[in-house]
């Protein structure tokens, strides 16, 4: 795994009452290129978030007297944006998987791997970043003669790369209001009515691209695909990464994509070229009862399209999904419906 490339050190807060867990993860999270601060329980890392500017919380789960679920609300209460991992020792730990549905960007079960831990934190520094980022942009776009509060100082960044930032952004506003000053009311009317920015964002795009003769209705088209798509793994309740595939089936990254490559889990490429898994697929401990058979019987290879199908209500599933009729152990009726659907959909 490279290390970060930015002279700015992303500052990490760890938070665990064993000296030797922290003399580990410490030097491990340094080398990477992060700024750590340690704190040996949760009343004295507590002291400490409002002294840093934290982009992570790495804390231990069980601890004396304050524990990991408490310093996470009072970091989220300081700053929602700041994600905060729990490392717990429990193999199957409900409160862990409560306290990500509640906030907590992940847990991640002890003893861990070093390639874990790194790219897990990994991400939920990129998370933080995406965040502020969006915030400065809005900022910029809603108050276009002041400058916004950036995410790093100015001498952090080289004086030639703040000035590309500069000038691209200037040019997303310049577009942006040229383009949304073409649309007609009931356009920007549904455009906001989306919950989430990235969607809002889609809508409008598409909208003002349809307004190109050669080239609209081609690009829209891709946009439209992409919107599908994500929608299709939000209503398959999220993606889960490999690692957090790994992690939670207690097998290492290598053994997902070779379960990925023999058609026994869907794995779906994303434009980044990253897999991700649709979460509908696990159920509490597993992968749902019958999906490697269920995979193996479609005669479509597209997982994109898989996906589609299992997701969808079937007369011949009485309703169901096939996800759902996979949870209720009705296999061969998965295998029979998807084992019907030709190369062409037919």
């Amino acid at each position: 795994m490279s290390k970060p490339t930015n002279p700015a050190k992303d500052s990490i807060l760890l938070v665990d009452d064993e000296s030797e867990t922290r003399d580990h993860i410490r030097p491990l999270l340094e080398e990477y290129g992060f700024a750590v601060t340690v704190a040996e329980n949760a009343e004295a890392g507590l002291k400490q978030v409002p002294r840093l500017s934290l982009q992570l919380v790495l804390v231990d789960l069980d601890m004396p007297r304050m524990n990991g679920i408490a310093l996470l609300n009072a970091v989220r209460r300081h700053d929602p944006d700041t994600p905060v991992i729990l490392m717990t020792a429990h193999e199957e730990d409900p409160e862990a998987i409560d306290a990500v549905r509640h906030g907590a960007f992940h847990y991640i079960r002890k003893p861990f791997r070093e390639d874990e831990l790194l790219s897990l934190c990994k991400r939920a520094v990129e998370n933080w970043h995406l965040k502020v980022e969006n915030k400065h942009l809005k900022q910029l776009i809603e108050n276009p003669g002041v400058a916004a509060t950036p995410a790093r100082p100015a001498t952090s960044v080289r004086p030639e790369r703040a000035a590309l930032e500069r000038a691209t952004v200037a040019r997303i506003i310049q577009f942006a209001r040229e383009a949304i000053a073409k649309l007609s009311t009931p356009v920007l009317e549904h455009a906001l009515a989306v919950p989430a920015a990235p969607q809002t964002i889609t809508e409008v795009m598409r909208s003002v691209l349809l307004q190109d003769p050669v080239e609209g209705e081609w690009a829209a088209a891709l946009l439209e695909g992409a919107k599908v798509q994500r929608e299709l793994l939000e209503e398959a309740r999220g993606a889960l990464s490999a690692d957090e595939v790994g992690s939670f089936l207690g097998i290492r990254r290598a053994a997902v994509d070779k379960r990925r490559r023999q058609g026994t889990l869907l794995g779906i490429k994303l434009p980044s070229n990253d897999v991700v898994y649709p979460a509908a697929q696990f159920g509490a401990r597993d992968v749902l009862p019958g999906l490697p058979d269920v995979l193996s019987a479609f005669r479509i290879d597209d997982p994109w399209m898989q996906l589609d199908m299992l997701l969808a209500k079937h007369d011949l599933l009485g309703g169901r999904t096939g996800f759902e009729a996979l949870k209720d152990g009705d296999v061969e009726r998965v295998k029979q419906l998807v084992a019907s659907v030709g190369e062409q959909g037919l």
